[in-house]
């Protein structure tokens, strides 16, 4: 049995008094530890003695009030004050609501060690630490299972009944679950969870109580993803948070084997969808392995675009594999294709998942590898319209362009790009130059040779002779607006219709 606060109080030796919160002398301590920190809830729980020398004690009325109601509410079992230390004057309205919520306030003699006071605790508790170590040893030794062959979710089932609580393993960011997670998280946590205000400096506490959920914890799981863990306790126990943060560093060795395994095959799909698109792979050789991934069937290609920065692109397999949604991904030059079943669940799924403010474009369904190539044409196409138009997604029609000075088809974009620009495509696969890339270029950095010839880190003479040869090759004027405006709009053309490579 662990040591109480009123026994702990009746050693004279550690110059302890009750000020306040009597009701809750009869409750035992499971450890004690020093918390200088303004919200000690966010470290400590259930069976915790919190020692202060006061600083993180709050001076107003209405804040100490919460200071004890928030530490109630964490399980902690009370709170000692260190006599003539920091504290500033603890108030009468401290002192009832230490009353109501019975969280015992103790007052410690100023030349009474922390040090005492934790390892007496220590040793009364002897017998209860060991059993928290075992139960800590059985944590890990699930791992070990996994290891040998056992599935996520059966770990996760394991880890539930050795600690008497139903997990959910969830996204930091849409707060989904995660593969292998217990499914069913009630609806009035997910929400509570998202309303939690963020913190400007991306911190996360230790531990997270939600006041509309008693007893729930909510614990970050450290590791390349962002994940949480929330515990819901069965009913007639409360969760041991030291116990917690050990199944949390068990989830994370596991997930770091997920996101390792994970990340392979997303490199050998992107592989892949490249060499299908660049018609590098046979039809019949390409259908086999799309079909040995999951891919079977009819599916879709999307093309997307957005802040590049966000790493909500590093995240999106996650969110696929999560969802158990077959898929390859690939990234060119800002632009992420994804290939994906028909099924909307499919595309609703990989469109959440992307930064906000992105565009993304759906091409038709297809059922051949043969017709991928043109499936990665009308993605971009529909890109392009989804940019043009400023909408976050656009399905691929063959019917209007998103702008009225574009061709109005896909078939008809490809043949003015390709009748402007054939003659510098074919001189660039001959020579095997970059001739339409540094017109590109040249015209997006507004004709600044200083800040093309640097994009392209080349040197401005190379540019300029560049340059010469596009105008040979084309036979149009970069001097002139409206040789220039025509380039420019077939490389737009070329663009949206796949032509130009990106």
């Amino acid at each position: 049995m662990a040591i109480t606060v009123e026994e702990l109080v009746n050693i004279g030796s550690l110059g302890t008094r009750v000020l306040a919160g009597a009701e809750g002398l009869d409750r035992g301590i499971g450890w004690a530890h020093v918390c200088e920190l303004a919200a000690p809830w966010e470290w400590l729980g259930d069976g915790d003695l919190v020692m202060t020398t006061g600083l993180g004690i709050p001076e107003s009325p209405a804040a100490q009030d919460e200071y004890v109601r928030r530490l109630a509410g964490a399980g902690v079992v009370g709170v000692a004050v260190g006599e003539n230390m920091y504290a500033p004057p603890l108030t009468p309205r401290m002192h009832r609501c230490a009353d109501r919520v019975g969280l015992p306030l103790l007052l410690t003699r100023y030349e009474v060690p922390f040090a005492a006071m934790a390892r007496t605790i220590a040793a009364a508790n002897g017998v209860e630490e060991l059993d928290r170590l075992s139960h800590a040893l059985r944590v890990f030794e699930h791992l070990r299972l996994l290891v040998d062959g056992d599935g996520e979710a059966a770990l996760m089932q394991r880890l539930e009944a050795e600690i008497g609580c139903r997990l959910h393993l969830l996204d930091a960011r849409s707060l989904r679950p995660v593969a292998g997670s217990s499914p069913g998280l009630p609806a009035s946590l997910r929400v509570a969870l998202a309303s939690q205000p963020p913190d400007p400096l991306g911190r996360r506490p230790s531990v997270l109580r939600l006041p509309e959920a008693q007893g729930v914890l909510v614990v970050p799981v450290p590791g390349p993803r962002r994940l949480l863990l929330v515990a819901i306790p069965n009913e007639g126990t409360r969760p041991d948070l030291t116990l917690l943060h050990h199944v949390t560093t068990v989830l994370s060795l596991e997930q770091a084997t997920v996101v390792a395994q994970r990340e392979r095959s997303r490199r050998l799909g992107a592989s892949l969808l490249a060499q299908i698109i660049d018609g590098r792979v046979d039809p019949g050789t390409a259908t086999e392995q799309l079909a040995s991934v999951g891919l079977v069937g009819r599916w879709v290609l999307t093309a997307s675009r957005g802040d590049p920065e966000s790493d909500a692109w590093a995240q999106l397999h996650h969110a696929l594999d999560d969802d158990g949604i077959p898929h390859l991904l690939l990234t060119r030059s800002g632009t992420t294709i994804a290939l994906l079943p028909e099924e909307p669940e499919g595309v609703e799924r990989l469109l959440s998942g992307l930064p906000a403010g992105a565009h993304s474009g759906v091409s038709e369904a297809f059922d051949s590898a043969a017709s991928l190539q043109e499936a990665h044409r009308q993605a971009r196409w529909a890109l392009h319209l989804a940019e043009a138009r400023e909408e976050s997604v656009s399905e691929y029609s063959d019917r209007e362009a998103g702008s009225p000075f574009l061709p109005g088809t896909l078939e008809r974009s490809r043949e003015v790009s390709t009748q402007v620009l054939g003659a510098l495509l074919a001189y660039d696969e001959q020579h095997e130059s970059a001739l339409l890339l540094s017109l590109r270029v040249f015209l997006e950095e507004n004709r600044s040779w200083q800040r093309a010839a640097s994009r392209l880190h080349v040197h401005k003479q190379t540019l300029v002779y560049r340059m010469d040869r596009v105008e040979q090759l084309t036979g149009r004027r970069l001097s002139s607006t409206a040789d220039v405006s025509e380039l420019w709009l077939a490389l737009q053309a070329g663009i949206a219709s796949g032509v130009v490579p990106t």
